[in-house]
């Protein structure tokens, strides 16, 4: 399993699980150095599979929504998979607002996302 203060990941069943730790994901150095972080992780494997996994996240800034958008473009580029989990309601409001619940495809936890990608084995 490998820690960062930003997030924690770890391999299960094939599928990369990447927790993000912080409750509000905001500032640009932080993003930018979370950004290149998972760039790396995603050109490391090409056709992963990924769960990323909200569940202690309770704000994020629209740069950090940029940010997934550019990494949902590197994953597709990647020929891999990427499916999102644990967002709150709040942030889901935003989701839903920016159209981007229907770019990503969101589970309710870590769980759910590793039975679909089980289900499309």
């Amino acid at each position: 399993m490998a820690t960062d203060k930003l997030y924690t990941t770890h391999e299960v069943e094939g599928v990369t699980a990447v927790t993000f730790q912080q409750s509000h994901i905001l500032d640009a150095m932080t993003i930018e150095r979370m950004s290149d972080s998972l760039k790396q992780l995603i050109d490391a494997s090409e056709g992963g599979k990924f769960i990323l996994d909200f569940a202690r996240v309770t704000y994020l800034s629209s740069s950090a929504l940029g940010m997934l958008i550019g990494l949902q473009r590197r994953i597709v580029k990647q020929k891999a998979a990427v499916k999102l989990a644990g967002i709150h309601d709040d942030i889901m409001e935003v989701f839903h607002i920016t159209k981007l619940d229907t770019v990503f495809d969101i589970y309710k936890d870590g769980r759910a996302a590793l039975e679909a990608f089980r289900k499309n084995l």
